[in-house]
């Protein structure tokens, strides 16, 4: 694991990208005395980036589906997003 401050990161950005692709580390960065910070790098293909893109565009595109009034997504203030419990079947 790579550990160094934000100021660290900050004047030797372009090494620690490069040693965390080679190597696979894990990047924790800390600021006034905590990890503010945890990251793990990876290759990413711009393919497969523009592909998800054009996924995306087209689901705007068709923008909502006709059977969302039926969707519930549940409220705020009725307390089920605090804790979850399974259905009894």
């Amino acid at each position: 694991m790579i550990e160094v401050t934000a100021t660290d990161l900050r004047k030797d950005l372009f090494r620690i990208l490069d040693r965390m692709v080679e190597t696979g580390e894990v990047l924790r960065v800390r600021r006034k005395g905590g990890s503010v910070l945890s990251v793990t790098a990876r290759w990413v293909d711009d393919d497969a980036v523009a592909q998800h893109q054009r996924k995306v565009e087209a689901g705007l595109v068709r923008g909502v589906r006709e059977d969302w009034a039926d969707y519930d997504a549940g409220d705020i203030t009725d307390g089920r997003h605090i804790e979850w419990k399974p259905e009894d079947n």
